[in-house]
């Protein structure tokens, strides 16, 4: 049980941190948590291109052929999917590139052992692998059950020639 004392302090304590005053660090803190952006509510981030988004996303529409409100929906979050994924293999590139300097690592890259260097980079970074291949198993599987929904509701609209508009999951 905590004291009166550490109860009375970690009062004391919180009256001090009132967090970030300016509207500049306001706007830092609120990405604080956009490590990898592989989470984030919003698909693009701030340095990536709009234009390949919607380059990508006008491909998807004309590939999957939405019709309906919920199709739509569901090819929007298909794009949102496949961007994260593609930053995850970014983000992967990243790791391996951070893991792969220092002076052991580009001696053997020169010595042509770039395979011995991967395997360095990869033993250095393994706990950020071990997590980037969580998010990306994740997102594979959202990105596959949005596309098995999809493919059902098309099926369904197409062999009864009307758009379906249940949207509890289960129509």
């Amino acid at each position: 049980m905590t004291s009166p004392a550490r109860v009375a302090a970690n009062r004391l304590n919180a009256q001090r941190s009132t967090g970030p005053r300016t509207v500049d660090g306001k706007a830092a803190s609120s990405r604080n948590a956009v490590k990898h952006g592989l989470l984030s509510h919003q698909p693009l981030l701030a340095d990536e291109d709009p234009d390949e988004y919607q380059e990508l996303h006008e491909r998807l529409v004309e590939a999957l052929a939405p019709d309906g409100a919920v199709e739509e929906l569901l090819v929007d979050d298909a794009v949102a999917l496949v961007w994260r994924l593609r930053r995850a293999a970014k983000v992967e590139s990243a790791l391996f590139t951070i893991g792969g300097t220092g002076p052991l690592l580009e001696a053997l890259t020169r010595c042509g052992e770039a395979g011995a260097a991967v395997g360095v980079a990869f033993t250095t970074q393994a706990s950020s692998f071990n997590v980037l291949s969580r998010y990306e198993a994740s997102l594979v599987n959202r990105l596959r059950r949005t596309l098995t929904d999809l493919e059902r509701r098309q099926t369904v609209r197409v062999a009864t020639g009307a758009k379906l508009v249940v949207i509890d999951g289960e129509g």
